[in-house]
């Protein structure tokens, strides 16, 4: 008897223990990854982007602006930055999704009204309440913000007893209460399967939430991994037919596992001033860029305010015309400088003293009437190239241009004393 006691009471522990493995199998669905380095540029301009890497054994990276909680920047390696204004870090975490398959538009997709309010301190926290039917994250929701200032937002994850199991507080930019700015809220929460959670705002900007009539109503599935159920506030259910803030849940069934976050500093290099130099000046014909007054480091000029398209400094100055020019330092270009300019007739340049051409702009011959006779005609593009040339020796001249694309051209203009430029535009 004393044997058969034992053989079952042995019995028992392995099948508990198999039991126990079965579930501790069941649950592990995903394994930490971890991130061995990251890497980028260590340096960049004032205004530009940089190009991040990270090494890690993980499904895919994700890039936050904090080491812990922050906001989700963008996902991958490389990872490009936006255009940086001071020196930044950011944070990499490689993720592992489980065995799930990730899953959006759970909940509401999106408001239909811009009916809104920020949590009221006595009634805090404001939310929604909801079921898992089994384990899954909850990745992001979409907030829609309706505040003119920036503010934090802290999110919560509570269980039945009101216990708080996850928590984020991540720094939400400002909105517009005509149009609310949809704000992507990356949570990364762990939920598992059980009844009554609550994912809830206690502290948070202006934004949308829909009363009882501003939406079709209770409960709104998440996917197929649970159901809301309906508002909450104040931690008991308050308000149930009001639907809180959080729209467009996207979750993944199973566990995801995430590996601690590694920095990647980007040192940022501010950009000079734009060089100096009068922003009216005069010429002689026949004169360059290279010869106006200005005071820089390694000048780079352009024809245009946006600093697109770039000429060379022995382009011919055109009278009425206004160059653009920035200095680089350190290798980080500044800001452009506007030089309008205007021609000077010197006792040479009278022969062109009785200039006219016309029709400008052109589609086919330009023609050129003046006083003395025209020796060469040379015309160039914007960037200062050399592209037509025409030695007429005449005081009338033709010139054919219609073998010219559309857009503006210069053409120097030299009699047997003097010489000028005009600026003509091509149809």
């Amino acid at each position: 008897m004393k044997k058969q006691y034992s053989y079952w009471k042995v019995s028992a522990l392995v099948v508990l223990t198999f039991l126990f493995s079965i579930h501790t199998t069941n649950a592990q669905s995903c394994t930490d990854p971890t991130v061995s380095d990251t890497d980028g540029p260590g340096t960049v301009c004032e205004g530009s982007t940089a190009t991040l890497t990270a090494t890690h054994d993980g499904e895919d990276v994700n890039w936050y602006d904090a080491e812990t909680g922050g906001n989700l920047l963008g996902t991958g390696s490389p990872f490009v930055t936006s255009e940086l204004s001071s020196t930044s870090s950011f944070w990499a975490e490689s993720v592992n999704n489980g065995s799930g398959t990730p899953q959006t538009g759970g909940g509401r997709v999106a408001p239909t009204n811009t009916s809104s309010s920020a949590v009221v301190d006595v009634t805090s926290p404001w939310g929604l309440a909801f079921d898992a039917n089994q384990g899954f994250t909850i990745n992001s929701v979409d907030v829609y913000l309706a505040s003119n200032t920036p503010g934090d937002l802290t999110v919560q994850l509570k269980d039945n007893g009101l216990n708080i199991l996850d928590e984020i507080t991540v720094a939400a930019p400002a909105g517009n209460p005509s149009v609310p700015v949809q704000f992507a809220v990356a949570l990364d929460f762990f939920v598992p399967a059980g009844t009554d959670y609550n994912l809830v705002a206690s502290v948070s900007p202006v934004m949308v939430r829909e009363f009882s009539s501003g939406h079709p109503g209770f409960p709104y599935p998440i996917g197929t991994v649970g159901t809301i159920n309906g508002g909450t506030i104040n931690d008991n259910d308050t308000n149930s037919g009001l639907y809180y803030f959080f729209y467009n849940w996207t979750v993944t069934p199973g566990e995801v596992c995430t590996s601690d976050r590694v920095e990647e500093v980007v040192t940022v290099t501010p950009a000079p001033d734009a060089p100096t130099g009068d922003t009216m000046q005069t010429f002689t014909a026949g004169e360059t860029l290279a010869d106006l007054d200005v005071t820089g480091t390694d000048l780079t000029w352009y024809s245009d305010d946006m600093g697109a398209n770039e000429i060379p400094d022995d382009t011919p100055l055109v009278d009425g015309t206004t160059y653009y020019v920035s200095q680089t330092v350190g290798g980080c270009e500044g800001d452009l400088l506007a030089i309008t300019v205007s021609l000077v007739l010197g006792t040479e340049d009278a022969t062109l003293a009785g200039l006219s051409f016309s029709p400008n702009p052109v589609t086919s011959n330009l023609q050129l009437s003046n006083e003395v006779a025209i020796k060469q005609l040379t015309v160039y593009s914007i960037l200062g190239q050399e592209l037509v040339v025409q030695s007429p020796n005449s005081t009338n001249v033709s010139i054919d241009l219609s073998i010219l694309s559309a857009g503006s051209y210069f053409i120097s203009v030299a009699t047997e004393t003097g010489a000028t430029s005009i600026k003509i535009l091509k149809e």
